[in-house]
């Protein structure tokens, strides 16, 4: 038996960033903003939007469409680094806006790029153990409200976009098998600074409104290296793991991290242009739900269908990653 991906909805904002209005404010070409990122809009949250929120209304569509499938939830995992609050979870908040069972186990997964592979390894547990029949897996994070505003790198970069999926086991598919792994010693090569414990938020942040949640600090060149490494290493375990080869994927989707480090990777791995779908020049990176939005947009696009075997990876925050075949 092996998890099924039943249902992927997505929800975005409704404020653009365009390389245009990127260009205007740093006085910088558009065209050197899309070589460097790859990427030509992003979207962003609005003010008092939270990533909850956004997840939120993923979810509804889903139920709009179906609303007798929410008594059926039996597990909620929503996976962001951004939450309403350090306590109580906020799954446990989502549980109760979108009305489902009070019988629905919840779990908030503090992670990032990788988190999407990380949930779906979490959800074939419980699945496989049978802990849970129907499991609602929400992805969002609001990475845009810690950039710093001068910071043309980043706010280039990163996305603001939520996913909603329903995940259960179906009898006529394979095993899923997965490859996780992590090096803490870079972990704080992408982290988001004066955020919780460690180092409270600035009293001076609150005050001036600029990264009250806290400041993204990257080191692009260590995440790019750190990437290039493990990647290639990862896909080759994975596939052993699986059982299978290069040959028998019909489509590599890997976490939408930046343009330029993809088109390396596939370069570096000698896949196919036509089995490696990327999104990023109209979404940008949105952290953990790359992924699923991939996913989306590839279906809709008519360059996923039935039967597929894809390979997604995941790598990022935490100097984590992770791998799996999904049977789509």
């Amino acid at each position: 038996m092996g998890l099924s991906i039943d249902k992927i909805s997505i929800h975005l904002p409704e404020l653009i960033l365009s390389n245009q209005m990127l260009a205007k404010e740093f006085n910088v070409s558009e065209k050197e903003i899309l070589k460097r990122t790859g990427i030509e809009s992003r979207y962003i949250s609005g003010k008092n939007e939270t990533a909850s929120d956004l997840a939120y209304l993923a979810a509804k569509k889903i139920f709009d469409i179906e609303p007798e499938l929410k008594s059926k939830i039996d597990f909620l995992i929503f996976c962001s680094d951004c939450f309403d609050y350090i306590a109580p979870a906020t799954s446990c908040i989502l549980q109760h806006r979108l009305g489902l069972p009070q019988t629905t186990a919840c779990i908030d997964l503090p992670y990032g790029c990788s988190g999407y592979v990380y949930g779906l390894g979490m959800a074939n547990g419980f699945l496989k153990s049978g802990m849970a029949k129907t499991i609602l897996f929400l992805t969002c994070d609001t990475s845009t409200k810690t950039l710093s505003p001068d910071n043309l790198e980043q706010r280039s970069i990163f996305s603001d976009v939520a996913t909603a999926n329903i995940i259960t086991y179906l009898g006529n598919l394979p095993d899923n098998e997965f490859i996780f792994g992590s090096d803490g010693s870079g972990a704080l090569d992408l982290y988001i600074e004066n955020s919780a414990f460690r180092k409270p938020i600035e009293k001076s942040a609150c005050r001036n409104e600029i990264n009250p949640f806290g400041q993204m600090v990257m080191n692009g060149t260590n995440v790019f290296t750190f990437a290039l490494k493990t990647v290639p290493k990862m896909v080759k375990e994975t596939l052993d793991k699986n059982k299978l080869g290069m040959e028998d994927i019909d489509l590599f989707i890997f976490h939408q991290a930046n343009g330029f480090m993809l088109e390396t990777l596939r370069k570096k791995l000698n896949i196919s242009e036509n089995k490696f779908y990327t999104n990023i020049k109209d979404y940008g990176n949105t952290v953990a739900s790359t992924l699923p939005l991939a996913l989306y947009t590839a279906k809709e696009e008519k360059k996923l269908q039935k039967g597929m075997k894809v390979l997604l990876a995941g790598f990022g925050v935490g100097n984590s990653w992770g791998a799996t075949v999904i049977n789509y």
